[in-house]
């Protein structure tokens, strides 16, 4: 009994057995009392072994992440509508299970702000909608470094830059898809998303159903029906590492990459939306240094048709690269708006889950003055 009361007690201890040597503290102990005898002892700590790696091993399978855009923005108007609010700009909890080392399922909520759906005059209502919900599917034994996301998945472009040549989405969105930019689409969409990835090249293209994640389906412009959206990013990774995403303050790389896009009936319109971009980013721990040019077409009148230009920098020369000054300026000449953009600011990579970020951002349209605007932000965004 005494042997069978001591033994219950250490069976939730980790204790790991190598070449007869009696590791568990606990097990130890009890050898040395006399409690148990060496073979006894080694044989429990075998036996424990054994019933913990199924619960570390499922452990593994399952993973949580995501991040949050938290912080303070007030607005100075040109038509003289100023305003001030505190904000949950964006809040993504991802979970992913994996099938085996590289086959997985994603699912992505996304915490975003709308105006309130039954009364704009009601103000903004915090809601959730679903950004991902893919399967991942590594192909590399039929197409070399090859997997594919099929179902609400990643798009070509954003996911790309946003993780080389702009990283801060938490106080503006890339210029392909600002609403003072080229407000072009977003990056996620119902469809199938290819990617390849080698050292000194990587791709990524797929079909889509081309009117993005949060309008899936959209017929606002015409009574066609929805028709797929062929797009396409290829990428040259001058210096390498295309097979990871990069680490901006410890990492050099240089990139150039073409992309490309074509929306049939695009919204339920007669006309195609079409769009070619190429772009350009260097950094090293120091800096960054980015540009980018986009020409889109879709029906005369569009501000989704036009061309314009953006450059984006960011100089990095206190605490160890962890105090960044940055600055970025967007042109778009549309049928409809032409604009520009200027953001500029300071950011501290406190540790890996906070970065606190302190900035400006002027829009200035041309003869609608009543459009522009000066934003003054504060901005806490976590990584968990």
């Amino acid at each position: 009994m005494r042997k069978i009361f001591l033994t219950a007690a250490i069976l939730g201890v980790v204790g790991i057995s190598n070449a007869g040597e009696i590791q568990n503290p606990i097990i130890k102990k009890l050898y040395e009392k006399g409690v148990l005898t060496k073979e006894e002892a080694v044989q429990l700590e075998k036996d424990l072994s054994k019933k913990e790696t199924p619960v570390s091993s499922k452990s593994k399978k399952l993973k949580f992440g995501g991040k949050a855009y938290i912080g303070y923005t007030y607005t100075d108007k040109k038509d003289g509508k100023d305003e001030g609010n505190f904000e949950v700009r964006r809040g993504y909890f991802v979970t992913k299970f994996y099938f085996n080392k590289k086959d997985h399922a994603r699912f992505t909520l996304d915490v975003t702000k709308h105006y309130h759906k039954d009364d704009p005059d009601e103000g903004k209502e915090i809601n959730v909608k679903i950004k991902h919900l893919y399967l991942y599917k590594d192909i590399s034994s039929i197409i070399p470094a090859t997997g594919f996301e099929l179902g609400i998945a990643h798009t070509p472009w954003l996911d790309y830059e946003e993780h080389s040549g702009w990283w801060f989405r938490s106080i503006s969105k890339t210029f392909y898809e600002a609403k003072d930019g080229a407000h072009l689409l977003p990056s996620a969409d119902a469809g199938i998303d290819f990617k390849t990835k080698t050292e000194y090249f990587s791709a990524e293209y797929g079909i889509f159903d081309g009117e993005g994640y949060d309008h899936i389906g959209r017929k606002d412009k015409g009574s066609k029906g929805n028709k797929p959206m062929i797009e396409g990013r290829l990428t040259w990774h001058i210096l390498g590492g295309g097979k990871k995403k990069p680490k901006p303050l410890s990492q050099r790389y240089a990139n150039i990459s073409l992309h490309a896009l074509n929306s049939f009936n695009h919204r339920g319109s007669d006309d195609d939306l079409t769009v070619y971009q190429i772009h350009g980013v260097y950094n090293q721990p120091l800096f960054l240094i980015a540009g980018q040019y986009i020409k889109s077409n879709w029906y005369t009148g569009s501000e989704n048709s036009g061309d314009g230009y953006s450059l984006n920098f960011e100089i990095r020369p206190l605490l160890d690269h962890k105090i960044s000054f940055f600055g970025r300026y967007d042109s778009w000449d549309s049928d409809k708006y032409d604009r520009q953009m200027y953001i500029y600011g300071i950011a501290w990579h406190m540790n890996k889950y906070v970065t606190w970020i302190a900035n400006g951002i002027t829009a200035d349209y041309d003869k609608y003055d009543n459009k522009d605007y000066i934003k003054y932000m504060i901005t806490a965004e976590l990584h968990y």
